[in-house]
């Protein structure tokens, strides 16, 4: 990485939930901070907020995602206003409920654009304003743990995508190098999800892992910033509390429920 000031770190839908975690994480160890959101104006002046208490500077873009040259743009952007890119993070999900038999042609495409098209794009626009400045990053993707052989019918399009990324981090991992590394992590069930309540989410954590509880958006913050040193390239961390090791027949926040 450059020597800079502050490092800064662009991390894709980070304005609430996981991604504000992940974003608070970086704060706190003294990264300026790139947020974005595809349509939370509300959540990323709170978030802003909430991140220069520790200091920091942050910035929100807007961003669609599944929009190719509005991807470039929020690269251009963040090295506009803030200098430099030292960390991507390609958090940022369509998450729907769909399956084979009845996913939506335009709910596959988002989820592509979104969940795979999208950090392709990032990646390429990073590693060549990087290598135009002569500097180096890393990139951390985040996929999710049933790529890890847990399959099931739920999230169709979702997965699609999410698996395809998955197989992608070794192949960008060579074709960046030297100028970016590329890894990835695997997080687990980490926050109520869909219609779950918080009595369902806290039964499904208690059930859905060997170790009787779910990891956590922090769990998996600490994790990306692990992967940011320069020892890994190409490599993989799963975050789940072992979750993936526990084989379903349909995503967990549909089959454990409270009573």
């Amino acid at each position: 990485m450059q020597n800079t000031k502050k490092p800064v770190v662009l991390i894709t839908g980070s304005v609430k939930r996981t991604g504000l975690a992940v974003a608070e994480t970086f704060a706190r160890r003294g990264f300026d901070i790139a947020l974005h959101h595809r349509s939370s104006p509300a959540a990323a002046v709170q978030a802003c907020a909430v991140l220069a208490s520790h200091g920091v500077r942050a910035i929100a873009y807007e961003c669609n995602l599944t929009q190719h040259e509005a991807v470039d743009r929020l690269i251009a952007s963040v090295y506009h206003d803030f200098g430099c890119l030292d960390v991507l993070v390609n958090n940022a999900s369509v998450f729907i409920q769909d399956k084979l038999a009845d996913f939506d042609i335009r709910d596959l495409d988002d989820a592509w654009n979104v969940n795979c098209r999208a950090p392709l794009l990032l990646t390429r626009a990073f590693h060549d304003r990087a290598k135009a400045a002569g500097t180096t990053g890393v990139v951390v993707n985040v996929i999710d743990q049933k790529v890890k052989d847990n399959f099931h019918p739920d999230h169709f399009s979702y997965t699609v995508a999410k698996t395809a990324l998955g197989n992608l981090t070794a192949m960008l991992a060579v074709s960046c190098s030297p100028v970016l590394r590329v890894n990835a992590v695997y997080p687990g069930l980490m926050l109520p999800s869909d219609d779950q309540t918080q009595a369902d989410f806290e039964h499904a954590a208690r059930r859905s892992s060997p170790l009787g509880h779910a990891a956590s958006p922090v769990d998996m913050a600490e994790a990306i910033i692990e992967l940011t040193q320069a020892r890994y390239n190409g490599a993989e961390i799963v975050v789940d509390a072992g979750q993936n090791l526990i084989r379903v027949e349909q995503d967990v926040i549909y089959k454990y429920r409270a009573e």
